[in-house]
């Protein structure tokens, strides 16, 4: 038999094996990739010989012939190495001779193969190192792995051998043999995720998986609005004074395949916290409903609305997957456990300044801003270079036009609906509504939980373990404390066995009026309610921890003999507002909570108290306690 021939193969195994997209390859091997491509199936199908493909192709005929060899074998995934043997920087070895287990002395073909199999703990080390390995500058944990083998070299006292005997010690000979072999491992298509990519390339990110489908992905984040809001605040005597807040924050969840925003919070104040970004991700899994608007001439378009409220398994579904930056709000353990119990998915945390790694949700902060935000009094398109000045872009002053939150919100609201119903450019204009309803009519598995209200309240709870504390000696009845506020029930002021023990208790972190007291996850003791004077009006979480903070100010907020704290606290806020910023962020943001809640007289006059005195007979004070 002539030395051209190469036993053939046949066309259905030609056609099976696995050829990486051309545009994967750098653009100035491509053209030589393609042509050894070219070679490899000409030879194989027996359409040109192994000389004349070589030579056409201008490539080396001794590669392409190992080229050949090797393209039908098995490599270590379980399938033919095919069209990888192609890839430039690919090795093509004789598999006629196995190692010996003996130390290579000359940089020969193969030595650090070799080097490796002498040595099994080295091996080990190159074979479980995973980190990229880019073009150029070798990275650090490269560096630091060929610093460990030499040193294990150096210890067993190998200097004669390879690769110590080198000038640079094998560093480029292990660098390139650890790239040859990620080319041969490399995952195929259909091993494991089959043909599902489109591009024929396997996935190398946890996120990659979760995408292509509706609710496979979502994401969510902060967005600082570029307005300086005005707040109204009333004055003690009657009157009314305008103050600057801090910042407003824009918190929108949105469905990256449809673009459509499913879940928003609105909040005033130097930043927001987790209790806000568990709010946004609740209010995704709550049915929408329209609000009754009271701003004139506002309205819904017609068929606006949320992802929520469509019909059919639509209005339950929820991202597999919600990515977050790194703001410190979204690393909280409060997040994470709420997602896990109530939420369900992957919860992933970007890294800082790469807004890339969320582009649907920073494109959209992005277009809502010059859409929407920076036309209300104040907008402003904030300077790009340092030591330029913010352009202002409202026709109107913030100063004449004082905001109502609760306004506000419905404003966001009417422009969320009617954005959900606007036909998009990236999705061949369709509206997100549509584009959802439309990807719902294909064979794809949709994530629909038949407690979606309950997942919702459940979102904005947390379970914390709680000692009852109490003495039946000195006649302290049986109660927990949470967040510098003792709760009791009547069910426990005669359960004196319990005193001592540690219970969980459920906590709804947006009213803080009542907690659940559980014996177990499972089984419940009873309900027991906060002491006075926080039993009254409901306050969540972080207007608990504010009024404590002012409380504990030398001549701060004093809670002594007020019926309601909540009322004495916005009394405290509307008394100190003309001084201090933080109480008029903390006035907006309790007065976006209660809009109509009242307030306490500051000042009482004795011509409007009406006057007490006994119907009959002498009153006498002798036997009253002095205080």
């Amino acid at each position: 038999m002539s030395r051209e021939r190469i036993a053939l193969c046949t066309k259905d195994e030609v056609e099976s094996w696995y050829q990486p997209p051309a545009d994967t390859i750098a653009s100035k091997h491509r053209a030589r990739y393609l042509a050894k491509c070219q070679a490899l199936r000409a030879v194989c199908l027996g359409e040109a010989s192994l000389s004349v493909a070589a030579r056409e192709m201008n490539l080396c005929r001794k590669r392409l012939r190992s080229m050949v060899d090797r393209a039908p074998k098995l490599a270590l995934d379980g399938q033919p190495f095919g069209y990888r043997v192609c890839v430039p920087w690919g090795s093509y070895y004789r598999e006629d001779s196995a190692n010996d287990g003996e130390m290579p002395v000359h940089p020969e073909p193969h030595a650090m193969a070799a080097m490796l199999a002498a040595q099994p703990q080295i091996k080990e080390w190159v074979h479980g190192f995973n980190t990229p390995l880019p073009t150029g500058r070798m990275p650090r944990k490269f560096r630091d792995l060929h610093s460990r083998v030499v040193k294990e070299l150096k210890a067993k006292d190998l200097h004669d051998y390879y690769p110590l005997n080198q000038p640079d010690k094998g560093r480029r000979a292990l660098l390139r043999y650890i790239r040859n072999r990620r080319i041969e491992t490399a995952p195929m298509p259909n091993s494991v995720f089959g043909d599902s990519f489109g591009d024929g390339s396997a996935p190398s990110k946890l996120a990659d998986i979760f995408r292509g489908e509706i609710f496979d992905r979502g994401e969510l984040d902060g967005h600082r609005i570029d307005i300086p809001g005005e707040l109204q605040v009333p004055g003690p005597n009657g009157g009314s004074v305008t103050r600057a807040v801090t910042a407003l924050w824009w918190i929108p969840d949105v469905e990256t395949e449809s673009r459509a925003i499913v879940s928003w919070t609105l909040r005033v104040g130097r930043n927001y916290n987790n209790q806000d970004v568990t709010q946004t991700m609740a209010g995704s899994l709550e049915k929408w409903t329209p609000r009754d608007l009271i701003i004139p001439d506002l309205h819904y378009a017609p068929g606006a609305g949320m992802p929520s409220a469509l019909p059919g398994p639509l209005g339950f579904s929820r991202p597999l997957m919600v990515a977050l930056d790194n703001h410190k709000g979204h690393h909280s353990p409060k997040v994470e456990d709420a997602f896990c119990r109530a939420h369900d998915g992957i919860l992933t945390l970007g890294r800082p300044h790469q807004p890339r790694s969320r582009p649907v949700v920073e494109q959209l902060n992005s277009r809502t801003e010059k859409g929407a935000f920076r036309l209300l009094p104040g907008g402003f398109e904030p300077a790009t270079k340092l030591g330029e000045d913010k352009v202002r872009v409202s026709e109107f002053s913030p100063k004449d036009h004082p905001m109502q939150l609760h306004l506000l919100e419905e404003l966001i609201d009417v422009i969320v609906a009617n954005y959900n119903a606007t036909p998009h450019p990236a999705l061949g204009d369709l509206s997100p509504l549509q584009f959802l309803q439309q990807r719902a009519n294909r064979d794809i598995c949709l994530y629909q939980p038949s407690d979606a209200a309950l997942c919702a309240a459940d979102m904005n709870t947390i379970i914390v373990p709680l000692k009852v504390v109490g003495s039946k000696k000195s006649g302290t009845l049986p109660h927990v404390n949470y967040a510098y506020v003792r709760y009791r029930s009547p069910e426990l002021d005669s359960r004196w066995e319990l005193v001592g023990q540690t219970l969980l208790a459920r906590v709804n972190r947006h009213d803080l009026r009542s907690l659940v007291l559980y014996r177990t996850a499972t089984q419940p003791l009873g309900a027991v309610r906060a002491s006075a004077p926080w039993d009254k009006t409901r306050h969540d979480e972080t207007t608990r921890n504010l009024i404590h903070q002012w409380s504990k100010q030398e001549g701060g907020l004093s809670l002594k003999g007020v019926e309601c704290a909540v009322t004495a606290y916005v009394t405290f806020l509307r008394a100190n507002a003309r001084t201090s910023q933080q109480a008029v962020d903390q006035l907006a943001y309790i007065q976006q909570q209660h809009p109509k809640l009242p307030s306490t007289a500051t000042r009482h006059s004795l011509m409007s108290t009406p006057m007490r005195a006994p119907t009959r007979g002498w009153m006498s004070m002798d036997d009253m306690r002095d205080s």
